[in-house]
């Protein structure tokens, strides 16, 4: 299903084409990231547990293993960390869509928050594995409000 609005189209798509109740995610069309230097930022540390449990989340709704990321675009990583959700992490995790895309991961534009994207993986373990071998810097959040 495609939607189009001031020249910006959309289309919600599932991970599966049968219908068994999973959710239809929200892709925008044209809203990739097309350099390797940008920095995208997931709250907390990369920690196996629960990332296993946010990508089980993902499919279990969308059909589709997914991570929430975003993409520091259009903003300082000082101005996205102030923000919701992100302000609640005492702790950040950057990567660089680049290490993203060398681990051969996929960042999928979801959502209709405009920096929101999910790392999006076919298969749980290895696609865990291959997000902790990215490289990565954890940042403290000064502007962490718990």
């Amino acid at each position: 299903m495609l939607h189009c609005k001031r020249r910006q189209c959309s289309r919600t798509v599932t991970g599966r084409s049968d219908d068994d109740g999973v959710k239809q995610r929200f892709i925008r069309e044209g809203a990739g990231l097309p350099d390797d230097v940008t920095i995208v930022v997931r709250g907390g540390e990369l920690d196996r547990a629960i990332l296993r449990e946010d990508a089980r989340r993902n499919h279990a709704i969308y059909g589709t293993y997914g991570l929430s990321v975003f993409a520091v675009r259009g903003i300082t990583l000082d101005e996205l960390a102030q923000q919701s959700p992100l302000v609640r992490f005492a702790r950040l995790t950057l990567m660089t869509v680049g290490a993203i895309r060398a681990a051969r991961l996929r960042l999928e534009p979801t959502g209709r928050n405009p920096r929101h994207y999910d790392i999006c993986f076919d298969e749980l373990e290895p696609g865990i594995t291959r997000l902790l071998a990215c490289d990565h810097t954890v940042w403290i959040n000064p502007y962490h409000e718990p």
